[in-house]
C-alpha cells in the first residue's frame, strides 16, 4: 500500500511539473487586439507556462518554435483575452416568485436561515466551473456570499480543488441599516449581519474595511444606497472607506442606482459605480474627470423576455414597461460613452432564469450591442477595461508578452455577429487548457 501511494505521488508530481513547463503555439484565424480594438489576421501566440511569451505574425514563427511549441490550431476561430465579468454573485441565487414579486428579500432570508453556507458553496462551485467553461476566465464577485464564503471559493479554485475563473472577492458589502433585506421586523435584523457589514459611523467604516482586508479581500464593495431599503451611506463615511482601502491599494466600487447615490459615491472617492441606472450628465462628467468606471449591469432582450414571462406571467403590460426602461438604460450608456466615462462589463447575474449557468452573464454583452455599442468596443469593456476595474491591468485583458495566458476562441464572425459570444470553442486560463471543442 505504501509503495502504491509513493508511485501515485511521483506520478502526480511528474504531471504537475509537465503542466508547469508546458509550451504552446496558438495559431489564430483572427486575433482581437483589445488595446486598439482591431481584429488582426495572420497572428500567432507563443505560451510558456502560465504566460504569453510572444504575439507575432505567423510568418515570423521560427522553425525552432514550430519544433518546440506544440501547435494548437485555432485558425478557424477568433481568439481574444478571457472575458472578465466585473459584477458577479457566484454564491447567490434568487428565485422569481410570480405571486408577489415585490418581496425581493424572501429568497435571501431563506438562504440565510435554511440553506446555509455549505449548500451555497456547492452551488457556487458548480457555477464557477460553468463560468470558466463559458470563456469568463476572471470575475469580480461582489458579496451576497455570507460571511466570506466567497473567499473559500476563491481559495478552492486557486488550490486547484475545483475549476473556476480567477476571483476578485469583496467579502461582506459595506451598507447602512437593513442591507438589502427589506421587510425584516426589528427582532430579526441580526440576519442582515450574516450577509452585510452594517456601518454605524465614520470610525466603524474604517474598522469594516480593515476587517475585510484582514480576511484577504481584493476589493471593497459599498452600498451608496441600498435599494430596495431606503437608507444611504453619508459622504464622510464613503470617504473614510475609500481612504482606508486605498492605503492598501484596494479599489472601492459602489452599488449606486440613482443620481444622488452615484454623486455621493464619486465625492467619496470610489473607483467604480455599479449599475448607475439613473444618472445626470453633470454626474457623468464628474465620473469622467475623476476616472471613475461605470459598470452597467444591463441585460439583453432575451434575458428580459425570460424575466417577464417568469415573474409576471400573463401580464401584458410588462413588456412595454421593460421596453421603456431598457430604452432609458441604453440612453444612459450612450451618454456615459459620449461623456468619456470608461465602461467595464458586469452582469449582476444572480436571478434563476432557468438558463445555462453563465449565459445570463454573457447576454449582458449582447445587451450592450442592442443599446447601440460597436462589437469591438463591447469586447474592450469585457477585457482591457474590465482588467482595469479589477485592478489587474498589468496581467489581464490584453494578449501580449508577459501577460497571463488567459485565451479564448469564438466563431470567426465575431467581428460582425455579437451572438458568437455565446459559443466558446477553446478556453485557456494561465496556460492550462480547460475547453477544446473544435
Amino acid at each position: 500500500m505504501k509503495n502504491i501511494l509513493l508511485l501515485a505521488f511521483v506520478f502526480i508530481s511528474v504531471l504537475l511539473k509537465a503542466q508547469d513547463g508546458q509550451k504552446f503555439l496558438i495559431k489564430a484565424g483572427k486575433l482581437f487586439d483589445s488595446e486598439t480594438g482591431q481584429f488582426k489576421t495572420g497572428m500567432s501566440i507563443l505560451v510558456n507556462k502560465s504566460k504569453i511569451e510572444a504575439v507575432k505574425p505567423t510568418k515570423e514563427v521560427t522553425a525552432a518554435e514550430l519544433k518546440n511549441y506544440p501547435l494548437i490550431d485555432l485558425s478557424r476561430y477568433t481568439i481574444l483575452p478571457g472575458l472578465i465579468d466585473c459584477h458577479t454573485h457566484l454564491l447567490n441565487r434568487e428565485v422569481l416568485h410570480p405571486s408577489d414579486n415585490e418581496l425581493t428579500a424572501l429568497d435571501m432570508v431563506k438562504v440565510l436561515s435554511m440553506d446555509g453556507d455549505a449548500y451555497r458553496a456547492i452551488y457556487g462551485s458548480v457555477r464557477a466551473k460553468a463560468y470558466l467553461e463559458a470563456g469568463i476566465t476572471s470575475v469580480q464577485d461582489l458579496g451576497n456570499s455570507g460571511q466570506f464564503a466567497d473567499m473559500a471559493l476563491q481559495r478552492a479554485i486557486n488550490e486547484g480543488l475545483i475549476p473556476g475563473p480567477r476571483m476578485n472577492c469583496a467579502g461582506q458589502g459595506l451598507s447602512t441599516e437593513g442591507g438589502q433585506l427589506p421587510g425584516l421586523i426589528f427582532k430579526h435584523q441580526q440576519l442582515v449581519n450574516d450577509e452585510y457589514r452594517i456601518i454605524k459611523s465614520v470610525d466603524d467604516a474604517v474598522q469594516a474595511v480593515r476587517e475585510n482586508i484582514n480576511q484577504g479581500v481584493n476589493v471593497i464593495k459599498i452600498y451608496a444606497n441600498n435599494t430596495p431599503n431606503n437608507t444611504m451611506l453619508r459622504v464622510d463615511e464613503i470617504k473614510a472607506i475609500a481612504q482606508e482601502a486605498h492605503r492598501y491599494n484596494i479599489r472601492v466600487t459602489a452599488h449606486a442606482t440613482n443620481n444622488i447615490a452615484v454623486y455621493n459615491a464619486i465625492l467619496g472617492g470610489v473607483d467604480g459605480i455599479e449599475h448607475g441606472y439613473q444618472v445626470e450628465d453633470s454626474t457623468l462628467e464628474l465620473m469622467a474627470e475623476k476616472g471613475v468606471i461605470l459598470i452597467p449591469t444591463d441585460g439583453d432582450s432575451v434575458t428580459y423576455a425570460r424575466y417577464s414571462n417568469m415573474a409576471y406571467p400573463g401580464d401584458t403590460t410588462i413588456p412595454s414597461q421593460i421596453a421603456r426602461f431598457r430604452k432609458r438604460y441604453a440612453t444612459r450608456l450612450q451618454r456615459a460613452i459620449n461623456k468619456g466615462v470608461t465602461i467595464a462589463f458586469g452582469s449582476d447575474d444572480y436571478l434563476d432564469l432557468k438558463m445555462p449557468f453563465a449565459e445570463p452573464s454573457k447576454r449582458t454583452l449582447i445587451g450592450y450591442y442592442e443599446a447601440g455599442v460597436a462589437i469591438s468596443q463591447i469586447l474592450q469593456f469585457a477585457t482591457i477595461n474590465a482588467a482595469r476595474q479589477i485592478n489587474r491591468s498589468n496581467q489581464l485583458g490584453v494578449l501580449k508578452q508577459g501577460f497571463l495566458a488567459d485565451i479564448i476562441a469564438l466563431d470567426n464572425d465575431l467581428d460582425k455577429n455579437i451572438n458568437a459570444i455565446l459559443q466558446v470553442h477553446f478556453v485557456m486560463k494561465g496556460g492550462k487548457v480547460y475547453v477544446n471543442k473544435p
